[in-house]
């Protein structure tokens, strides 16, 4: 299943560029770039299947997403936002509970 590995090579590296970005060691825009980097290979894939596949999938998308919209001012000190982040975080290194209200989709 490449969607399963794509999802678990991806989190482990989105995690390490989310906890260096709000260590001030990696700037907004590399962030931001990584994410578009990961969409790109996503797209590479070649996947037409819509349907997501586990909730660690779900709450990727979710995450993903939430980096792209949100500004640099917002991810590193909106308190309300750095919870349901660290949330989904956890949840993706199997610390937590998947959290509430995490709806991720796959990009078309």
């Amino acid at each position: 299943m490449l969607e399963g590995n794509f999802i678990t090579v991806k989190s482990e590296l989105l995690i390490r560029h989310i906890h260096q970005f709000m260590n001030h060691k990696l700037s907004y825009s590399i962030l931001s770039d990584y994410g578009w980097e990961i969409l790109q290979d996503w797209q590479r894939l070649n996947i037409v299947d819509n349907k997501i596949t586990s909730s660690k999938e779900q709450v990727f998308w979710y995450l993903l997403f939430e980096l792209q919209i949100q500004d640099e001012v917002a991810l590193l000190h909106d308190k309300a936002l750095n919870r349901k982040l660290d949330h989904c975080i956890q949840f993706l290194q199997g610390q937590l509970d998947m959290p509430d209200n995490c709806v991720g989709i796959r990009p078309n």
